[in-house]
């Protein structure tokens, strides 16, 4: 690998780790208070928050299976 490339992967590599860092930062812990409020939203809203909520947990688990599988496949290759 030529020298320009691993500057370049370990560049995608930090950017990786900062963006996964602030998925995990994330304020969906407020979701739990809003939801809660009185009068907060109607039924219509309801059905497209909760296929937001599983479509978020959809790809959070494909991140986390990906994000396993470029480990141990880099690893498999040193």
């Amino acid at each position: 690998m030529e020298k320009d490339q691993l500057a370049h992967l370990e560049q995608r590599i930090h950017h990786l780790i900062t963006v996964t860092k602030s998925v995990t930062n994330d304020p969906h812990e407020e979701l739990l208070k809003i939801i809660h409020r009185p009068g907060w939203t109607t039924p219509a809203e309801v059905a497209l928050v909760t296929n937001a909520v599983d479509h978020l947990i959809k790809q959070t688990e494909a991140l986390n299976e990906a994000r396993m599988g470029l480990i141990e496949g880099a690893r498999s290759i040193s």
